[in-house]
Formats: C-alpha cells, sequence, structure tokens
C-alpha cells in the first residue's frame, strides 16, 4: 500500500480518543486537524466487494468531504482529480462498506460510559466497526458522544440509541432502579408514559425487556402512535407471532426471545409452564427450552416465519453471544482482550479455578440451545426472514468490535452466504433504519469503509484481515489502528488504577 503525494500523506494525523495518557507516555491528537480532514483521498487499484454483485476490480473510490464522490475503473480518463489529493494505491486490497453492529451495550449494563467511552469506541473502529445501534444505555452519554463525533473532538462509530431499557416494575416496597440504562415500567399508563417521554428525551427507538402483556401492548400502541419504533426481546406472556403483528420491528436473539416456543407443536404447553417456573424463580425453565427443541414443528415454523415476513420483522440472532456462554468453562484468564476491562469486571469474568458440575452442566445446556439457535437461523434465512448482525457486546466475553466479525462467522455456519452474510452488518441496517447513505460503496453515500487484505466474498472471516478503516472519509491505517487499541490499553490501565486507589 502506498501513499501518495508524501507531503499530504505526512500531514494526515490518525484522530484518537481523548483520555489522560499515562506519565511517560507520548501525546496524542484528540481529532483530525480541520485541514487533514478535508484533503480528499483516491482509493485506487482496489477491488470493490459491495453488498451485491460479484467483486469488481481495478477500481478507484474517490472520497471528498467525509462522502464519495465518484466510483469507477482506475483506468477511467474522465476521473475527477483534485489539486493534493490523498492517493493510496490499494493493488491486491479490498474494501467493503463500513460495518453496523446491530446489538451493543458501550454505555450501560456492564459498560460504565465513565471509562467505555476511551475505551471501547476505540475497539469498534479498529475493528471497522462505522456504525452501532445501542440496545439499552445511558441516553445522555451516547448523545453527548454523538455531538462530540459532529463536532470533530471524538473519534468513533454514528449510534443510533435506544436509552434506557424498558423492564418491570419492582414488587411493592421495592424502590425502582436508578441505572441510567434502565426504565422500569408497571401499568399501561407508565409504559405510555415512557415511550413519550423517551421520544421527548431524543431516543431513536424504544427497547422492550420482559413486560407484562399489558405494558407490553400499551408500548406497541403509543410506539405506533407517536411514530418511534419499537424493538427488543418478546416478553414470555407474549408469542413471537403476535409481537410482529403488534408492529415489534426487530426481535432480539432468538432463546430470549423464546422463538422455539413458537416453532413447537406444544407451544401453548410449553408457554403456560415458562411462565409458571418464571413465577417460581427456578431452574425448570431449562426443561421448558430443551422440550421446544424436541419438539420442534416445521409447519409452525413456516406460519411464524411467513407472519415475520408479512409484516417486515427483523430478527438479530447473536450467536456469537451464546455461544460464549456454550464455552465459558473453556475460556482464557489470559485472553488479551481482558485488558480492555476494569479490574472489577475481569475478576467476575475469569474464572477461580476448575470448573464446577454445575457450570459444565450449564455450559452443556447452553450448548444445546446454541444449537437450535443456529438451526432457526438457517431455517428464518432460507424462509426470506430478514436478519441483522449483532454481538451484545459487552457480554461475558463478548468484546466489541471483534465479537460483530465472529457473529459474521457464526451466521456463515447457520447457513448464509459469506456475501449474505455481509449484508446483514451492511445493506440490512440501511435498509432497517431507512437510510440510503450508508450500507453500500457508490457515490453520494457517505465514506465509511474497510480496506482488507482479502476477499470477504470468498471467506467471511478475511473482514478480520483490516488493513485501514475509512470512517467519514477520514483515513487511518493499519499503524493508526494499532495505535488506537494501544491508547485504549492505556486507558483501561489507568482507570483500572485510579480505581483500585478508591
Amino acid at each position: 500500500m502506498q501513499f501518495l503525494p508524501r507531503g499530504v500523506a505526512v500531514s494526515i494525523c490518525v484522530a484518537l480518543l481523548a483520555f489522560a495518557a499515562p506519565s511517560g507516555a507520548p501525546a496524542v491528537r484528540e481529532s483530525l486537524p480541520d485541514s487533514s480532514a478535508r484533503v480528499p483521498l483516491a482509493i485506487t487499484h482496489v477491488t470493490i466487494v459491495n453488498p451485491h454483485g460479484p467483486p469488481q476490480k481495478e477500481m478507484t473510490v474517490l472520497v471528498s468531504g467525509g462522502v464519495i464522490e465518484w466510483v469507477g475503473s482506475s483506468t477511467d480518463p474522465k476521473r475527477p482529480a483534485h489539486k493534493d489529493e490523498l492517493q493510496l494505491d490499494a493493488r491486491r486490497k479490498f474494501l467493503i462498506p463500513g460495518l453496523w453492529d446491530m446489538h451493543t451495550h458501550v454505555a450501560g449494563i456492564n459498560a460504565d460510559p465513565a471509562w467505555s467511552k476511551s475505551v471501547l469506541l476505540p475497539l469498534l473502529v479498529a475493528n471497522g466497526i462505522t456504525g452501532i445501534r445501542d440496545m439499552g444505555g445511558d441516553l445522555r452519554a451516547l448523545q453527548e458522544w454523538r455531538r462530540e463525533f459532529a463536532s470533530g473532538a471524538r473519534l468513533g462509530p454514528q449510534i443510533v440509541a435506544a436509552g434506557p431499557m424498558l423492564l418491570p416494575a419492582p414488587p411493592p416496597g421495592k424502590a425502582k432502579s436508578t441505572d441510567p440504562s434502565i426504565l422500569e415500567v408497571g401499568s399501561s399508563a407508565e409504559a405510555r408514559a415512557a415511550v413519550n417521554a423517551l421520544q421527548k428525551q431524543g431516543a431513536d427507538f424504544i427497547k422492550v425487556i420482559q413486560l407484562s402483556r399489558e405494558a407490553y401492548f400499551a408500548v406497541a400502541e403509543e410506539s405506533k402512535k407517536d411514530g418511534i419504533t419499537f424493538v427488543g426481546h418478546v416478553p414470555t406472556a407474549v408469542s413471537a407471532s403476535e409481537a410482529s403483528r403488534a408492529g415489534q420491528k426487530s426481535i432480539e436473539h432468538i432463546i430470549y426471545s423464546s422463538l422455539a416456543l413458537d416453532c413447537s407443536s406444544q407451544d401453548a404447553d410449553l408457554r403456560r409452564r415458562l411462565l409458571e417456573a418464571a413465577a417460581k424463580k427456578d431452574d425448570s425453565d431449562a426443561a421448558v427450552y430443551d422440550d421446544a427443541d424436541k419438539t420442534f414443528s416445521p409447519e409452525k415454523a413456516a406460519a411464524l416465519w411467513a407472519t415475520f415476513i408479512r409484516n417486515g420483522t427483523w430478527v438479530t440472532p447473536t450467536l456469537y453471544s451464546i455461544a460464549m456462554l456454550a464455552q465459558a468453562p473453556q475460556q482464557s484468564p489470559d485472553d488479551p482482550l481482558l485488558a480492555y476491562l476494569p479490574l472489577a469486571l475481569q475478576k467476575e469474568w475469569r474464572a477461580t479455578g476448575p470448573p464446577s458440575q454445575r457450570a459444565l452442566s450449564e455450559a452443556a445446556w447452553w450448548k444445546r440451545q446454541y444449537e437450535s439457535d443456529r438451526k432457526l437461523t438457517g431455517e428464518m434465512h432460507r424462509a426470506g426472514v430478514r436478519l441483522l448482525a449483532g454481538s451484545d457486546s459487552l457480554d461475558r466475553y463478548v468484546f466489541p468490535g471483534s465479537s460483530l466479525q465472529y457473529e459474521l462467522r457464526e451466521l456463515v455456519a447457520a447457513g448464509l452466504t459469506p456475501q449474505e452474510a455481509l449484508q446483514t452488518a451492511t445493506e440490512n441496517p440501511a435498509e432497517f433504519f431507512g437510510r440510503k447513505d450508508v450500507g453500500t460503496i457508490a457515490a453520494g453515500l457517505r465514506a465509511d469503509m474497510v480496506l482488507l487484505d482479502a476477499d470477504p466474498s470468498q471467506n467471511i472471516e478475511n473482514t478480520q484481515k483490516i488493513s485501514g478503516v475509512i470512517l467519514t472519509g477520514q483515513f487511518l491505517s493499519r499503524e493508526d489502528l494499532d495505535a488506537l487499541l494501544e491508547k485504549a490499553r492505556a486507558a483501561a490501565a489507568a482507570w483500572q488504577e485510579k480505581s483500585a486507589k478508591q
């Protein structure tokens, strides 16, 4: 890979996140200087791999002002040219649209915004993630980050955010949670008020978890009235077909939304048992899911997939996060990505000794559920249900960035072709959001792209071979991305040291 002219190349500085560097660390710019951000970029002799069609060889992509200005053959004499443009010779490289992780938690649950903005955002960018759908977090923090991205003060992906997730209200006598990533609702009136309040606060959509039937359908009705999308888990008291008909735009996960129950010949009895298990708060729900897998009905499944297609219901399988639960006893306490987490979370995740018999039994159960989820993912894809790639980071050992890469691999294992898997993280998110400015490489679209060393249409794991990332027209080389990761590790270490002193 070569840059021309050299004078312009030297002037390009990597955009790094702002945080206090440890003593002795080199000084780091917080953002790209305005002058370099406006330098046009010509990526020449590259092979473009778009969500559809065969790879296009010997192509040039011209970027100017953060937008793709022109796409055409590298031999086309009519290509627009700019004075002092930066030319990147990308022979034997492959260019794909920027990737979207459609199920993340980067400002809530396990991710405290106080440290995650300086640690997790670089992980996303360095792995080619140029957009995320945050499925439950601190809305004020996420909105602040977006303003910083827009102003150039901070580097990060596009964020579409729900803000706090809607959960059931606590029992009488127990105070409601003050966690900014959670909003607890009980009655239908509270559910409607929550939808209205979140919309006024600037939430992009509503995320539901485990609500009562009354509260769930109140959310559905109020969301339709207010013209805001609602997505999330399907509550136990609601069937997936009911959720689809109610207008839930995407169903998150397969097991957590109990899709296997809807595909069972004994769905009514299994749902009754699952509700009883929830009331008893014991482990009897595990047998219900096992029985659902054993009573799978192709006819019931086909009817459910047809309902999804008819109502425009999308599904985010999050297979990799379930695979991690199945592999819990084998997870390494020395995983290098643990260095990006605060000490408290590292200690929570790391095993302290050999796995107990209970842990092994639980992992075996999760393995069965993973196999079921993967089977149903393949069934849905073959039927024509629209799928989205989502990692569910920051679940245990589900690290932001790399986990989306592994999710694409899981989708291929479920039966998608590599190019179809790529669609779930590029074109499909664009269609889901109703956006025309992202999702593919074409003139007039936002200049978010990933430069690879190998062809992902031949092997989806090649999306991990990142040579560079173009984020809003700014080129970050492999060296720049490595520097991002190093600074993120330093930020995590500084936070760990600070926490240890408190």
